[in-house]
Parts: C-alpha cells; structure tokens; sequence
C-alpha cells in the first residue's frame, strides 16, 4: 500500500487531477473503516484521482461504484478513464469495483442498495449537488458518512450543505471536503 504522497505523486504522473493530497486524506480516512461487502458510491469521478484513491485503501472486498456522466478522452496525460481504471486494477472481471457511464441521479431511481460511504462531486452548483443529495441520501446507512467535494464553491455546494444540514451541523475537513456523519 502507498502512502498519500506516493499515490499522490503516481496519479499526477498519469492523469489530470482535482483531488490532491489532503483530499486523499479524508477519503483514506473514512473508505478504510469500510469492512468486506460495505458499499462506496462516488458520483463525479472526473479522470479518476478519487476513485483511484477509493481503490488503494479499500478492503478489496468493499464493493466500490464510480459514476460520471462525461467521459474523458485521452490526452497528452491521461489515456482515458476506462483504460485507466482497467489498467490500476479497479474494474473489470473478477473486481469489485464498476464504473457506470451516466446521470448518478437516473442511476438512484433503480438503486437498491443500502450504502456505507458516499463522495459526492459530481456539478458544484446549488441545484446539482442538492440533487445528488436528495437522490442518494435515502439509501445512506444510519453511521454512514457523506463527503462533498468543493466546499468552497459558496454559492453552490456550501449553500446547499448549511442549508440541507444547517451550518454547524457538518465538518469542514479543510477548507474543500465536507463530511456528514449520519
């Protein structure tokens, strides 16, 4: 297992990234509690930086779902989401973590399954993240932890917390990460 900086410093050698070091932190801290057959939901994986850091301190039995709309082409960085996530080991036969290539909240509507810990970054404005709220929040177990990502965008995804959860009611982790206990 690598530590934060030496996954840090992998991941910036193969894609672009929006989730640094101490991002990594948060998300090491709470998917690491997760035990065999737990449930991680991410919507927003973006190139794959948070997902990829899901995948290295996860129990390998943590069943892990990255969900984006957009995909991501290769670039002088990357080479692509998919063949990323298929090279790191974190989707495909035999491996429990899947990507699904599309709207996270049509995805809720035939969601079935109780979850443990959910990172929400998908679209910073007010309306998009209290949709990913109100869409994933009911299928949260009681314990289970939710963290927003973009914090600091005030008129989106601060507003909607303070407003959803009331201020004072969540940990700001850093000034970027947001975490709910439930």
């Amino acid at each position: 297992m690598q530590t934060i900086e030496e996954l840090d410093n992998y991941i910036s050698q193969h894609i672009q990234k929006c989730f640094w070091a101490n991002d990594m932190r948060v998300l090491k801290e709470e998917i690491e509690k997760l035990k065999p057959g737990d449930v991680y939901v991410e919507i927003g994986v973006d190139e794959g930086g948070s997902a990829r850091t899901a995948h290295e301190y996860a129990d390998p039995e943590v069943f892990k779902v990255y969900i984006d709309i957009h995909d991501v082409d290769p670039h002088e960085k990357s080479i692509g989401r998919g063949k990323f996530m298929e090279q790191e080991g974190m989707v495909g036969i035999d491996k429990t973590g899947v990507f699904i290539h599309g709207d996270a909240n049509t995805v809720a509507k035939w969601w079935n399954k109780s979850i443990d810990l959910i990172f929400i970054d998908g679209h910073h404005d007010y309306e998009s993240v209290k949709a990913d709220t109100l869409s994933w929040e009911p299928f949260m177990k009681q314990g289970s932890t939710m963290l927003f990502h973009d914090i600091d965008y005030p008129e989106g995804v601060l507003k909607w917390m303070n407003e959803h959860f009331g201020e004072g009611k969540w940990e700001n982790c850093h000034g970027k990460v947001g975490r709910v206990r439930l």
